[in-house]
């Protein structure tokens, strides 16, 4: 038995040297090939680590005009148009940052106070389509999309603005108001049927006695 195990043992030496020498005279034959996957595997490895260190550092210098921006919108006597280019440069200079889809709902606040609904549609427009739509922000969103419709008189796309608010997934935190919108929009399209479900759907979510109190006297002359 002892013979057989030195036998073994003297063989794998000799079975991994072969391996080896398999291994040698494969990347001999195709060095050609061999090289070429290795440098692949180098500028993929190079390309992705230059990748994340460029989004590393746009999304440093966004956060950085952000700040900025921030500071000036809560700076005293400050005019809004100032406001509005300094949200517009984080923007403009960092379109694909975190940074930039904040500044883009900043403005739409900015650009509705303003009355200037288009500005404030195209501005939460792009914060939606770079928000995560668990974002409370999102629904905020949309509900600021819907406003502007509504000022717009546009009501068929303010209803659909605050649905979607509504059925959005941080809209659980705001449900009265959402409820509220979709309500009062279905007054304004002439359905006091469908604003009476949604009122009466909002009814008992809000911690404010005077919403409540509101709610139940649009009840009742709904009703």
């Amino acid at each position: 038995m002892a013979d057989k195990n030195l036998e073994l043992d003297l063989k794998g030496p000799d079975r991994f040297q072969a391996l080896i020498m398999d291994i040698t005279r494969y990347v001999s034959e195709n060095r050609k090939q061999f090289y070429i996957g290795v440098a692949a595997v180098v500028v993929i490895a190079l390309a992705a680590s230059g990748w994340f260190l460029y989004r590393w550092q746009d999304e440093k210098s966004a956060s950085a005009l952000y700040a900025q921006a921030m500071n000036k919108a809560q700076g005293e006597q400050v005019q809004p148009a100032d406001i509005v280019k300094a949200f517009q440069e984080v923007v403009t200079r960092h379109p694909s940052s975190e940074a930039a889809a904040l500044a883009s709902f900043r403005l739409g606040n900015i650009h509705y106070l303003l009355k200037d609904y288009d500005a404030s549609l195209k501005a939460y427009q792009a914060f939606i389509s770079h928000a995560p739509a668990r974002s409370d922000l999102t629904t905020l969103a949309y509900t600021g999309e819907g406003y502007c419709y509504e000022a717009k008189g546009d009501f068929k796309n303010a209803l659909s603005s605050f649905e979607k608010a509504e059925k959005s997934t941080g809209g659980t935190h705001f449900e009265s108001m959402t409820l509220r919108n979709v309500a009062r929009i279905h007054e304004s399209l002439n359905d006091p049927a469908k604003a009476l479900e949604y009122y009466k759907k909002a009814l008992g979510k809000s911690n404010d006695p005077f919403v409540e109190s509101l709610i139940k006297v649009k009840i009742a002359t709904l009703g």
